[in-house]
């Protein structure tokens, strides 16, 4: 696939230049879940160590035992998926460019929560296979629907390696929607990862879903521990598909109150 370098660039510029408004609360609720800050605490009734000043009356009673430690504990880390519906239903209203917006946003809260993430576009194409009936006297030929991944930015790549191939999805919508097996490798793929804490990200118009289908693949990922939101862009049927779910129409719509509450939910 080919896509414009320098028009990619300046849209990456402007992407990540560009702040909604009321972003800070997005942010914050997203750091929350996010949030990979070493946890410090004190043990008290130590030999030695710090000396804890609320001891001194026991210490007057003839307790020894009047110190603290600092104890550090490594807090859970953070592996997070972002998968972008790139089919050709994606752009006949804007959609994919809203997708690249919203996931350049999402971009740079992840690298500032200092958490594993990549961001991986899906489309379909049609392909006429074999394929044997059992019984048949000869095979015939089915329609299938191969999916196709662009891996706009791997895991353990850094965003500025990455920065053009994410102002280019903008040009990257076309081809069909295979979004059952997408979204099933994607959590697969995140279920092999080894941090403590996973989220899958999905940027859909959800053209086409069937519902039974998604509905069982969010079984799926709460059966592996992973916090599924999808991201509706436009007028979809998110919310009637997965647990955790709100649409945009707009990057402003990023910091919306609904879709703040969706975030605030999963802290």
């Amino acid at each position: 696939m080919l896509i414009d370098k320098e028009f990619a660039e300046r849209t990456y510029k402007n992407n990540y230049a560009f702040t909604p408004s009321g972003m800070g609360a997005t942010r914050a609720n997203l750091l929350r879940i996010l949030r990979s800050n070493d946890l410090v605490s004190w043990s008290s009734h130590e030999e030695s160590g710090r000396v804890d000043r609320k001891a001194f009356t026991r210490y007057a009673c003839g307790d020894a035992n009047i110190f603290s430690k600092r104890e550090v504990r490594e807090a859970e880390r953070s592996a997070v998926s972002i998968m972008i519906d790139c089919s050709g239903s994606m752009s006949y209203h804007g959609e994919i460019q809203i997708a690249g917006q919203v996931a350049v946003q999402l971009c740079k809260i992840l690298d500032k929560a200092n958490s594993e993430f990549s961001v991986t576009g899906f489309y379909g194409n049609d392909e006429l296979v074999e394929h044997d009936k059992t019984g048949a006297s000869k095979a015939v030929m089915v329609r299938a629907e191969r999916p196709i991944f662009i891996p706009f930015k791997k895991w353990g790549e850094s965003l500025g390696r990455a920065s053009t191939k994410l102002g280019g999805i903008a040009q990257c919508s076309q081809g069909s929607t295979p979004d059952y097996s997408s979204i099933a490798l994607a959590i697969e793929d995140l279920a092999t990862r080894n941090e403590q804490r996973k989220v899958l990200f999905l940027l859909t118009d959800a053209n086409g879903y069937h519902a039974e289908h998604m509905k069982y693949l969010q079984q799926l990922a709460d059966k592996q521990r992973i916090t599924l939101i999808a991201i509706g862009i436009g007028n979809t049927d998110v919310n009637e598909c997965f647990t955790h779910a709100e649409n945009v129409r707009n990057i402003q719509d990023l910091t919306s109150a609904s879709l703040n509450k969706v975030l605030k939910v999963l802290k």
